[in-house]
């Protein structure tokens, strides 16, 4: 949900942090949809302990969500030290009951907010300096091998449901070129380029950057077949360029691609007789396809950490590097067939 359905719910200078996000900073659309939220539970605290502090240690979840935020103010926010908001943090923990990730993803998006505020002269100190975040234990991306992905792309094409095509290529473009979500949904029929010459796609990622990437033959017979099915509609839609579309001839929504993903991985761990379904289904989602072209592509296809990271669009070679640690496969091929004593002396 974007944030700008909510403008007429927010503070003005709320609307003009996340507009100056998204459009001055070009910033992606997922990360200002997310710190509308985490901000909205900011406003909530706040105006809880300036003016209803009573009902800090008692209020429920429920009604905590129920709180209107249209009223706070800046110079409420200015009446926050590092003190209080210490005490949001651990709030956040043990009311809402917010894991140690999803505290530190509120923490980064509250000062960023007091960081806007403070170099636009809005407040006259920054009481988030210096807030550290909790320590986190890095989790490795769940992601299937590839035996299950390649039952998964069966299972889509071979099933029974309506949009059979269209899903099939979601999933073959998931697993064969490593995008995220909202890239994914963002396609446009004109990022495609497939002839004799060129068989390429651009994405539009993270901060508005573009990356070209190239299609394989499997992808590009997905697209083919799925063009030929795709619903005809006038230029005067405005989504006639997109590629997927839903059943209402729109662009397919985030949510409408993580149930059709969720259904067929839970049809993929029902085939599977030595799985726990219910646990194990719970721990994959949409990204981890991602994550599961991305291990592939190191793994099986020995691709090099620097062309992957292009591949990926990561801003930083750390994010690329954890698909090093996914699995000790590289490393026990190297070390078995690694012999000092067969090595040759180098003239």
């Amino acid at each position: 949900m974007s944030f700008l359905k909510y403008q007429k719910q927010s503070p003005e200078f709320l609307n003009n942090f996340l507009k100056y996000k998204r459009f001055i900073e070009t910033g992606a659309e997922t990360t200002a949809n997310e710190m509308y939220f985490d901000l909205r539970t900011l406003f909530r605290y706040v105006k809880l302990f300036l003016y209803d502090k009573d009902k800090l240690n008692t209020i429920t979840k429920e009604d905590f969500r129920k709180i209107e935020i249209i009223d706070v103010t800046i110079e409420d926010l200015g009446q926050m030290t590092r003190a209080s908001l210490s005490d949001y943090i651990c709030f956040l923990a043990n009311t809402l009951e917010n894991d140690s990730e999803t505290r530190n993803r509120k923490l980064a998006s509250t000062k960023r907010l007091y960081e806007y505020l403070e170099v636009n002269n809005l407040i006259s100190n920054n009481p988030t300096l210096n807030m550290e975040s909790a320590n986190t234990r890095k989790r490795l991306p769940k992601y299937l091998n590839l035996d299950k992905s390649k039952q998964l792309l069966s299972n889509t094409i071979n099933s029974d449901a309506k949009f059979k095509i269209r899903n099939y290529t979601i999933t073959c473009i998931f697993l064969n070129c490593a995008l995220r979500l909202s890239e994914l949904v963002g396609i446009n029929i004109s990022n495609i380029k497939i002839d004799d010459s060129e068989q390429t796609l651009k994405i539009l990622g993270k901060g508005n950057k573009e990356r070209i990437l190239y299609l394989d033959a499997a992808v590009c017979e997905a697209i083919k077949a799925y063009l030929e099915v795709r619903p005809k509609i006038g230029k005067d839609n405005p989504d006639y360029d997109a590629l997927f579309l839903s059943a209402r001839y729109k662009r397919i929504s985030q949510r409408a691609v993580q149930t059709i993903i969720k259904n067929e991985l839970i049809e993929l761990f029902e085939q599977d007789e030595n799985e726990n379904n219910e646990e194990e289904i719970k721990k994959y989602h949409t990204h981890s396809l991602r994550h599961t072209s991305a291990t592939l592509l190191y793994e099986e296809n020995d691709v090099n950490i620097f062309v992957l990271k292009k591949i990926l669009g990561h801003k930083s070679l750390d994010a690329t590097q954890l698909y090093t640690h996914v699995s000790d496969k590289k490393l026990k091929d190297i070390m078995l067939n690694f012999n000092i004593l067969e090595r040759k002396e180098q003239n």
